[in-house]
C-alpha cells in the first residue's frame, strides 16, 4: 500500500466484526503519523451503533509505557472533552481483563478509538506479549494499528501459549514507495 492509501484508512474506515487491527511494516519514516487526522469517519453495519467517528490516538511507545496505554488513551479522550473531566480514568494494563474495563468505558460514552502505535521495537519480550493482548482482544470499540520499520513484531506470542493469528487478529500491510 502507498502512503496515500494508508492515510485514507485513517480518514474513512469500515469496521467489521472480525478484526480491524493492522500492522504496517517497512515504514521508513514515522513522519506519516503527522498526516493522520485526530478522527476518522467510520461505518459499522454489523452493529446497531449510532457512532460515526473514531478518535485516532497516536501512542509513541518510547514515551508511553505499555502498562499505561489504556490510561493514556482515556486521558486523551478527556482532553478532547469526550469523557467526563471530573472522573479519574486510570486503568493499568496488566492483562486482557483490563481491556474489558477499557471497552466498558468506551461503550458507556459511545466512543470508538483507533490506537496508533509506533516505536515498539524497544519493548522487552514481556512487554511485547502484553502489547499483543490488544491485538488478540476483538472489540468494535477499539482497534490497534502499529507502524514498524522492520517486517515483523519481536514476537507474536501471548501468555498462556497463545499466538496471534493473521487470519483472526490482524492484517499485515507493507508500505511501498510509489513514484
Amino acid at each position: 500500500m502507498s502512503e496515500k492509501e494508508i492515510l485514507e484508512l485513517f480518514r474513512y474506515r469500515y469496521l467489521n466484526s472480525k478484526t480491524n487491527n493492522y500492522i504496517f511494516s517497512k515504514i521508513e519514516d514515522f513522519g506519516i503519523l503527522k498526516s493522520i487526522p485526530d478522527s476518522c469517519i467510520i461505518s459499522i453495519s454489523e452493529y446497531n451503533l449510532d457512532i460515526d467517528r473514531a478518535i485516532n490516538i497516536k501512542i509513541d511507545l518510547k514515551e508511553v509505557n505499555v502498562r499505561d496505554i489504556l490510561t493514556y488513551s482515556l486521558n486523551i479522550l478527556k482532553e478532547f472533552k469526550l469523557l467526563d473531566t471530573f472522573f479519574d480514568y486510570t486503568i493499568d494494563f496488566n492483562n486482557r481483563f483490563d481491556l474489558l474495563k477499557f471497552q466498558y468505558v468506551l461503550r458507556n460514552y459511545d466512543r470508538i478509538v483507533q490506537l496508533i502505535f509506533y516505536n515498539i521495537d524497544k519493548l522487552s519480550l514481556e512487554e511485547q506479549m502484553l502489547f499483543n493482548e490488544i491485538y488478540y482482544f476483538n472489540s468494535v470499540y477499539f482497534d490497534a494499528n502499529t507502524f514498524i520499520k522492520e517486517n515483523n513484531f519481536q514476537s507474536y506470542f501471548l501468555s498462556g501459549d497463545r499466538v496471534l493469528d493473521n487470519r483472526e487478529n490482524y492484517t499485515k500491510i507493507k508500505m511501498v514507495n510509489r513514484m
